[in-house]
């Protein structure tokens, strides 16, 4: 059985707000029953959407450009590449942060760009900035709007720079360096497909890669679900090209240097505030699926499982690429969403102490040459079976795999049945990790209703990140701000416990508040500074991205 099936019109405030393919994701029958019980819905809340957002796209905001200078930019990119029209506006005005979705439900575009364009080559991205730096017209980057920190508003107008019409294609693959040439607007499966027809792979798999950028990945500095072998996008980073207001900076492809700062990483997690990123080129890795191994474990509680966890990773006998633990109430929510509750082989585990409410699960993976791939998941296997984990197959590995991307879906039927949905990650050093789970359960636990899923899923020698995903029912007629005090306090939470603002997400505008308490004034100026130097008119992201604008 499932729930609002079927498609919408793309005039509306809704064919926006859907994540993907814009598909009308159902709810399964499972998910179903567990919704009616942790909220006391009864039928008649799955059968009328909530704050559906089904009306036509009218923004209250008429483009700030004036025809002269749409004319200029139509004169470097051509009539067909700058869109002013009010739906091209409104899609390219935000990504998909809980608060902005909320926003279309109730019909709303508050920042929306004067225009669209999408420059045709990097000399055109140059031409469009030197014009918007010389107009002081603002200029937010766009990739694949997968943004879920608020970063792709644009408060004070200006243009949604689109960089994924044109600027998508692999410029060259060096096999000699084993690297990669690639444009910023390439979206990840065109890119990992390319790769794969000449024997390599990316290794970066974000849950947003099939709707993601490179450029994306790096403006946000990324983390794909296999980080704990290859790296976060930073690690893979070799040079890239990006264009600013003070001109271009073009970095080589030496493996390392000591010539001063890696200029490069001041783009990694920039967020478009310091200039458009328009090529990259990247470490790849041998493609070879067919050495993968995998395995799933079984621990009685989140502790033994994250001190296991911490000892595979401090080992040095070689890394996991997926590396994966669900705590209790995501192991719960998992076992029941796949009919495994109540089976016989779950009557056994319950009999033989891995009770529901404190069991969890381990996921690995190891990928690379065949020997090393069995010779390190043996290692893990063993480190695993000490630390009381029991080996459940590969089965439970495989599934999570085949719908790895497709969870993401789930959020917009939920907010079609009232409950609020958002995700907050954090990274976290060994010693401080179970403060941080634990205080972050106990603050959701307040809110009456409420329940959090925490995983783990990028894991390093001294510690790992915090995934954190909560639902509750929404607080009709008060849903915007009841969301933000409830996600403001869930973040003072982690902070305030030892987390960091973020892993991966990134930071964009939502975060941004915290940015100068959490790093400090001095490191603040240092990001001001550089900001200054290569932005000094203000026009790229501006209007409190990363707090620096």
């Amino acid at each position: 059985m499932s729930y609002f099936n079927g498609m919408e019109s793309k005039d509306t405030y809704r064919h926006i707000l859907k994540w993907g393919d814009k598909r009308e994701a159902g709810i399964d029958h499972r998910m179903v029953s567990l919704l009616k019980e942790k909220f006391g819905l009864d039928d008649a809340v799955f059968r009328d959407r909530y704050l559906p957002g089904a009306e036509e796209v009218r923004l209250q905001k008429a483009s700030a450009l004036t025809p002269e200078q749409l004319d200029t930019l139509r004169s470097i990119c051509g009539s067909e590449n700058v869109l002013t029209d009010d739906l091209s506006r409104a899609s390219y005005s935000c990504g998909k942060f809980y608060g902005e979705l909320l926003d279309l439900r109730l019909n709303n575009v508050p920042d929306p760009p004067d225009a669209v364009v999408s420059p045709r080559s990097h000399d055109e991205v140059e031409a469009v900035i030197r014009f918007c730096s010389a107009g002081k017209i603002a200029v937010v980057p766009s990739g694949g709007q997968s943004s879920v920190t608020g970063a792709l508003r644009a408060p004070q107008g200006g243009i949604a720079l689109d960089l994924t019409r044109h600027l998508n294609r692999i410029i060259t693959i060096n096999e000699v360096n084993k690297t990669v040439t690639v444009q910023a607007g390439m979206f990840g499966p065109a890119f990992e497909e390319e790769l794969n027809r000449h024997g390599y792979s990316c290794g970066h798999f974000p849950q947003s890669f099939e709707y993601s950028t490179v450029g994306g990945w790096i403006s946000a500095r990324g983390a794909g679900q296999a980080s704990t072998g290859y790296g976060k996008i930073e690690d893979m980073v070799v040079a890239l090209k990006a264009v600013t207001p003070a001109g271009v900076i073009e970095t080589r492809d030496f493996p390392r240097t000591a010539q001063g700062w890696d200029i490069f990483r001041l783009f990694a997690g920039a967020e478009g505030t310091l200039g458009v990123i328009t090529e990259a080129t990247l470490h790849i890795f041998n493609y070879r699926p067919g050495n993968t191994t995998s395995a799933a474990f079984i621990f009685r509680s989140f502790e033994t499982a994250v001190e296991t966890m911490r000892r595979i990773m401090q080992s040095e006998y070689g890394k996991p690429h997926l590396f994966r633990i669900s705590d209790p109430d995501e192991t719960d929510i998992a076992f029941r969403t796949s009919g495994f509750d109540g089976t016989f082989s779950d009557r056994l585990l319950q009999r033989l102490g891995f009770r529901t409410g404190s069991r969890c699960l381990m996921f690995v993976t190891v990928e690379g040459e065949r020997d090393y791939a069995r010779f390190v998941l043996g290692k893990i296997r063993r480190t695993a079976r000490k630390g009381r984990g029991m080996y459940i197959g590969t089965s439970p590995v495989r599934k999570w795999l085949e719908q790895r991307y497709s969870s993401a879906y789930m959020r917009d039927p939920l907010m079609d049945i009232g409950i609020m949905t958002d995700t907050l990650e954090t990274a976290v050093t060994w010693d401080r990790l179970l403060q941080v789970w634990s205080a972050a359960h106990r603050y959701v636990n307040t809110r009456p209703g409420a329940f959090m899923m925490i995983h783990i899923s990028h894991v390093y020698e001294n510690g790992a990140n915090l995934y954190f995903t909560f639902l509750s029912p929404m607080e009709k007629g008060n849903e915007r701000d009841d969301f933000i005090m409830f996600h403001r306090g869930l973040v003072d939470t982690i902070v305030d416990n030892g987390g960091s603002i973020s892993h991966h997400h990134g930071v964009g505008r939502v975060l941004a508040p915290w940015m100068e308490p959490h790093l400090g004034k001095s490191s603040m100026d240092l990001l001001r500074a550089v900001k200054k130097h290569l932005d000094p008119d203000n026009i790229m992201n501006p209007g409190g991205t990363l707090g620096i604008s």
